[in-house]
C-alpha cells in the first residue's frame, strides 16, 4: 500500500472520531474522555471502548506513525462503531445517502483494497 493510500486511510479516521465523540457522555467523566487504565471507574464504564478507541485515534495520536495494519483495525473498529449505531430504517443500505452510510461504504470499499 502506497503513502497515499494510507493517507487516504488516515482520513477516513475524520468522520468516526466525529460520531464517537458525539455519542460519548462526558458530563460527568473525571477524565474528560481520556481512558484511564487505573481508574475502576474507567474500568467499568460503558463508554471505555470508545474512550480506548479515541485515544488511540484521536487528532492528537501520531497516527501517521502507525502502521497501515494498524490503522485498517482501527477503521474495522469504527466501521462495526457506526454500523451499530444505525437504526433500523437503514435496512436498505445500499440506497442510503446519510452521512453513516456514505462513510460506511466508502470505508468497506478501501478496505477491502488488499
Amino acid at each position: 500500500m502506497t503513502e497515499l493510500d494510507k493517507a487516504l486511510l488516515i482520513e477516513l479516521l475524520e468522520y468516526p472520531r466525529k460520531r464517537i465523540v458525539q455519542s460519548m457522555e462526558l458530563k460527568f467523566c473525571p477524565h474528560a474522555g481520556f481512558f484511564n487504565t487505573s481508574d475502576e471507574q474507567c474500568l467499568y464504564c460503558h463508554q471505555g471502548m470508545e474512550c480506548i478507541w479515541m485515544n488511540h485515534n484521536d487528532e492528537l495520536v501520531a497516527v501517521e506513525k502507525k502502521s497501515v495494519q494498524e490503522i485498517k483495525q482501527q477503521l474495522l473498529i469504527a466501521v462495526d462503531f457506526i454500523d451499530s449505531s444505525l437504526t433500523p430504517h437503514h435496512l436498505s443500505r445500499r440506497n442510503c445517502e446519510c452521512e453513516n452510510c456514505l462513510w460506511l461504504r466508502k470505508a468497506q470499499k478501501i478496505l477491502a483494497i488488499k
